[in-house]
C-alpha cells in the first residue's frame, strides 16, 4: 500500500493534468519518507493515518467505477486492504465495546488534498 502509485491519490491528479510530473514524484517521494519514517518510529497513529488516505483513495476507485465486477484492476490493492483491515477493526470493535459510553462525536468526512 505503502509504494503502490495506484492507491494515491496525487498519482491521479497526475492522469487528470492537475498535477506536473514533477510535482506528483516530489508528493509520492514524500509520502514514502513519510511512511517509512513512521514505519522505523514506530508512529503507529501516523502510518495508520497514510494506510487509510490510500484505501480512502481505493474507495473512491472502487465506488466510482474504476474498478468493476470480476476486472482485474485494483486486485492487488483490494487484497493488501482486507489484509489491513481485517487487523484493524476488531481492534476498533474491542475499544468501543469496552468504552460502551463513550461519546464517539459526529462521522468525519476528510476532504481530499487538491
Amino acid at each position: 500500500m505503502l509504494s503502490n502509485k495506484f492507491v494515491f491519490q496525487p498519482f491521479w491528479q497526475l492522469n487528470n493534468k492537475q498535477l506536473t510530473e514533477q510535482e506528483y514524484a516530489q508528493r509520492f517521494s514524500d509520502a514514502k519518507r513519510a511512511a517509512n519514517y513512521a514505519l522505523a518510529n514506530e508512529e503507529t497513529a501516523k502510518l495508520t493515518s497514510i494506510v487509510l488516505q490510500r484505501l480512502y483513495t481505493l474507495r473512491n476507485q472502487l465506488i466510482h467505477g474504476g474498478a468493476t465486477w470480476n476486472s482485474s484492476a485494483n486486485r492487488e490493492q483490494l487484497k493488501d486492504a482486507v489484509q489491513f483491515l481485517s487487523q484493524l477493526i476488531p481492534y476498533i470493535i474491542d475499544i468501543m465495546m469496552d468504552n460502551p459510553y463513550e461519546l464517539w462525536g459526529d462521522a468525519h468526512y476528510p476532504l481530499i488534498n487538491k
